[in-house]
């Protein structure tokens, strides 16, 4: 059997021991999909989940979030952190308690691609508000996740990945071609897949599938790919983690498509750089 189609099968087959996710993420699901939810709806949830709960609240109270006041309950770290990007951090945290446990460290350092993905998160944000302000701040869950595909690919097939990211290493090759070379798929297209079987929705499983590739993603969902195609470039020029890819991408075409100038991308890269600390903290708070 080819190794794509073995990919496929451990996706799509509910014999295999894919990790499944907590119940939590299902009704957080539910809540961003109804229209008619309020801040109540999704605080119920959350605050029947301890570990998650505690977590958000360090995180209101963290320097990422910059609240000078004692935030001690759920229903104001969601006032203060915004109801959207609540429940991109209560999945995000759940994906990443799911996959860490699993993913041997010794292929692709777990905290390096996490912290290369909080960094992705935290410049799309950036993107979004100089780009399309008021948008969804969901942006956030597709910058945090776009990277599961590695993490997939580092738990089933060690050896094979040790080998893909060696050879890119090496031939200075852009990590997700050696991919496609020896898996048939690259890590963002598997995204898309774990996605589809986690029952996500689009507008974080589109965006995410084609971040290496923007101008293919199905044009409702296409400005988000390429605000997260970006960002994935950006966090790699400003050193924020490493996600085991070699080169970076050359993204000066998607930026200005985005409405941004090179100093608008300088600062940003700039921004994110000096938040360093921070994106730390973030990290030592949601594991």
């Amino acid at each position: 059997m080819e190794i794509h189609q073995k990919i496929t099968d451990l996706i799509r087959s509910k014999r295999t021991q894919l990790p499944t996710l907590p119940v939590i993420v299902t009704n957080i699901l539910k809540v961003a999909g109804d229209e008619s939810a309020s801040a109540k709806d999704l605080v119920d949830i959350i605050s029947k989940d301890k570990a998650i709960s505690n977590k958000i609240l360090r995180l209101a109270n963290s320097a990422y979030y910059g609240f000078s006041k004692n935030v001690d309950s759920i229903f104001q770290a969601t006032v203060i952190i915004g109801f959207d990007e609540i429940i991109g951090l209560t999945i995000g945290m759940s994906v990443f308690s799911t996959l860490h446990e699993k993913g041997p460290h010794s292929i692709l350092d777990m905290q390096d691609l996490w912290m290369h993905a909080i960094g992705c998160g935290s410049v799309a944000k950036k993107i979004v508000k100089k780009t399309v302000p008021g948008a969804a701040e969901q942006i956030f869950m597709a910058g945090l996740l776009h990277d599961i595909g590695k993490v997939i690919f580092t738990i089933y097939f060690p050896e094979e990945y040790r080998t893909v990211l060696e050879d890119a290493k090496e031939s200075q090759t852009p990590l997700h071609h050696k991919e496609k070379e020896t898996f048939g798929l690259d890590h963002a297209m598997l995204a898309g897949l774990l996605m589809e079987s986690w029952k996500f929705p689009d507008d974080l499983l589109l965006p995410s599938s084609f971040h290496h590739n923007s101008a293919a993603c199905p044009p409702n969902y296409q400005h988000h790919a390429m605000i997260i195609e970006l960002a994935n470039s950006l966090c790699q020029r400003a050193g924020i983690g490493y996600s085991g890819n070699p080169v970076i991408a050359r993204t000066e075409n998607i930026s200005h498509k985005l409405g941004l100038t090179d100093q608008d991308v300088k600062t940003i890269v700039k921004e994110l750089k000096e938040q360093r600390s921070e994106i730390e903290e973030f990290f030592e708070l949601i594991t």
